[in-house]
């Protein structure tokens, strides 16, 4: 099945492969949210079930990085500052603590594009579980 990239609208966006998944990553993490700056939430896995939950602000160079199906999260960074991200048209703005926006954009783009490769939770970065999640 081929995993989609939802945005925060729920639009439903096929990544057929591991180029287009970067490209479409890029082109939704730089589109400017209804409050004005950058931070958002998209989800990326089957058209069902999402896999990969990313709150992202290119701004502050921070991203929280969850994997769904058993609620761990990526920790390949010291916690250092909060983000704020626009969820969703019905949410509205999220805070996303220091604890779980722990990644940068870049590495967060590796991750993308290597569940898109693979199918399987993203080996380029350390997970946790935390009461957080």
């Amino acid at each position: 099945m081929t995993p989609q990239l939802r945005d925060y609208h729920g639009h439903p966006y096929e990544l057929t492969d591991p180029e287009q998944a970067g490209h479409r990553f890029d082109e939704q993490i730089e589109t400017i949210m209804p409050h004005g700056g950058y931070g958002q939430t998209i989800t990326i896995g089957p058209p069902d079930q999402p896999t990969l939950r990313i709150d992202i602000d290119i701004d502050a160079d921070r991203a929280a990085l969850r994997w769904l199906p058993d609620g761990s999260h990526a920790t390949n960074l010291p916690p250092d500052t909060p983000i704020i991200v626009y969820e969703s048209p019905d949410t509205g703005l999220t805070d996303i603590p220091a604890n779980l926006a722990r990644l940068t954009t870049a590495t967060t783009r590796q991750a993308v594009i290597e569940y898109v490769t693979t199918g399987t939770r993203p080996t380029n970065v350390t997970w946790e579980h935390s009461a957080h999640n």
